[in-house]
């Protein structure tokens, strides 16, 4: 993989669907719909119609979603309290808007979004972050402290790190909840933040005991950028990588797997709920003549995580619905056997991906992110096709806490219905007709969600 490949993406238009309370997605399924309408049906948002994007984000932990247009400028929206959007405030925003503190002149390849901070990679390698930085996660080389309580270390736009090397060249991000794994231009990976469950690779979870005489356990953050060099990582070149809440996978160029951190569910993978400090092979049915090609999907979601082997064939370890025991080794899924994979997703407790011209989704939903339709299911145990995504092109798709992202076509979303997002504001949302909520030929919804 090589810096310039994010600057030569296939370009589509943002299709939108879910939560749109970005104040409360994640934390109650009772929202309320006369303030603030999920989009049950996929729509393109008014405000970014017209333009058109090569990169889509969220994250399993994350309330906020992000987009590089085809120019290298990064949009950002949704959950705005650890000021992870880089608008340079707090306040929420409903519509994507360009973030701030990154030169004109600068193009983002690569970005993503943990629960509370956003890290993106430039055409140069270079890695900026913005938002919460308690842990260390923004990779900034130190931790402001306060002695103000419930003051912690924020930024809320975009501050290059001068922390990694200046010969290190990233292309690749990925964050976990409060902590983030770079993959740089040689192969290596580079971890900084939370270390609590081993997921930054280096061998131990930093944990000391906060007072004497009694037992009170904390994790040394880790901020300054450090290469991976233990377990069975040692000497290998990694392709790609992917971090869950607490956790990362990643494959090499032998098209070995590899996974670290909380073992919780087996979604490491090896057979036991043990945390690995450090990254562990895992063996997959059919040994060395099941390999991962260079091109495979790979995705990490809360608690499980999703790749392609020989031929396609999509595998997966870890909790993988909600009800049902968990797969502690990598299993076929037989649901998308003969499917070839574009893109893959994992949210909190959704999963997208996609295919030829077919998009599809399933899991437990709540919000409308499935993309069924106001009328249509609310979850899905197995995977379903997107109605409205049928005999369009998805090149890209990305899951969130309770929102799902989809790069679709240009030339694909000209009947599509129009999203018009709630108008910003800082204080308390206006009330609004939830009617109002689509445009363009859409079903409209009137009912409130079911408790």
């Amino acid at each position: 993989m090589s810096i310039t490949d994010g600057l030569h993406r296939e370009l589509g238009k943002i299709i939108f669907c879910g939560c749109n309370d970005w104040k409360q997605v994640g934390r109650t399924k009772q929202i309320d719909e006369n303030l603030t309408p999920n989009t049950y049906t996929p729509s393109l948002i008014s405000t970014v119609k017209d333009v058109e994007f090569s990169f889509v984000a969220s994250g399993a932990s994350a309330a906020h979603c992000t987009a590089i247009d085809k120019d290298g400028h990064l949009w950002s929206w949704g959950r705005n309290e650890n000021g992870q959007l880089a608008q340079g405030d707090k306040h929420t925003r409903n519509a994507p808007q360009i973030v701030k503190g990154i030169p004109e002149e600068t193009r983002i390849v690569c970005v993503s979004n943990g629960k509370g901070h956003t890290v993106a990679i430039d055409s140069d390698g270079k890695m900026y972050a913005s938002g919460n930085n308690k842990q260390g996660q923004l990779g900034l080389g130190s931790i402001k402290r306060s002695n103000q309580k419930g003051v912690e270390d924020e930024r809320v736009e975009f501050v290059k790190s001068t922390a990694v090397p200046p010969t290190v060249k990233f292309v690749y991000v990925t964050c976990g909840s409060d902590f983030t794994v770079c993959l740089d231009e040689d192969g290596k990976l580079w971890s900084f933040g939370n270390p609590q469950y081993g997921q930054l690779g280096h061998g131990d979870d930093h944990e000391y005991n906060m007072k004497e005489g009694t037992v009170k356990l904390a994790y040394e953050a880790q901020p300054t950028p450090k290469m991976i060099q233990s377990g069975d990582l040692q000497g290998k070149k990694i392709l790609k990588v992917s971090a869950g809440q607490n956790h990362v996978c990643c494959f090499d160029e032998d098209g070995k797997i590899y996974s670290w951190g909380n073992g919780g569910y087996g979604r490491l993978g090896h057979r036991v709920q043990k945390d690995e400090f450090m990254p562990k092979h895992v063996e997959i049915q059919g040994g060395d003549r099941n390999k991962i090609p260079a091109d495979a999907i790979l995705a990490c979601g809360s608690t499980s995580t999703y790749i392609s082997a020989t031929g396609g064939q999509l595998y997966a370890f870890g909790k993988l619905k909600a009800n049902g025991d968990n797969t502690m080794y990598p299993m076929p899924q037989m649901d998308l056997q003969g499917w070839i994979l574009r893109d893959f997703a994992a949210g909190a407790v959704t999963f997208a991906t996609c295919a030829q011209k077919s998009a599809v989704t399933w899991g437990a939903g709540g919000y409308g992110e499935l993309g069924y339709g106001p009328n249509g299911k609310k979850s899905s145990a197995c995977p379903d096709l997107v109605p409205d995504l049928e005999g369009k092109t998805t090149i890209m798709v990305a899951a969130g806490l309770g929102q799902t992202l989809f790069l679709v076509k240009s030339e694909d979303v000209k009947d599509m219905p129009v999203y018009e997002p709630l108008p910003e504001t800082k204080d308390e949302q206006p009330k609004r007709n939830p009617a109002e909520n689509l445009k363009g030929g859409a079903k409209k919804k009137t009912k409130t969600a079911k408790k």
